[in-house]
């Protein structure tokens, strides 16, 4: 199995009920193995996994904002660890979780809610920032 059909399987329980779909996925084996897959919902919010120089992360994104699932888990009152020293399993046990909490993800960026939860997510990423400095 290459690391694309890898990357698919570990998104199936985001991908196999049709809530999401993959959208485009890359992967280079050269420069570390840098990686990046995006989903895209009907609901108007997108998420995107991406692994940079052996760093890895993901993202909530709608209408061009882009988020760390780190600050939108924590607006939606989510407890969110970062346990996975590889790609594949990081990419997996976040969609788990994200699949837990799609119903409160789907409300907070719903268009009655999107405006808000915009700046509070933003305001949670700028305290997480300054809370890595001290500051």
């Amino acid at each position: 199995m290459n690391v694309e059909e890898m990357i698919r399987n570990s998104l199936n329980i985001l991908t196999s009920d049709g809530t999401f779909h993959i959208d485009r996925i890359g992967y280079e084996e050269r420069n570390f193995g840098n990686a990046f897959v995006v989903l895209n919902s009907k609901n108007q919010v997108d998420i995107r996994f991406i692994k940079d120089k052996g760093d890895f992360w993901c993202e909530i994104g709608q209408t061009g904002e882009w988020y760390f699932i780190e600050d939108v888990f924590a607006f939606i009152g989510v407890t969110f660890v970062n346990s996975s020293t590889d790609f594949i399993s990081f990419t997996a046990e976040t969609a788990t979780l994200i699949k837990k909490n799609i119903p409160q993800i789907f409300q907070a960026f719903n268009t009655n809610n999107s405006k808000d939860t915009h700046s509070k997510v933003k305001a949670l990423a700028t305290k997480r920032a300054f809370g890595m400095f001290n500051l």
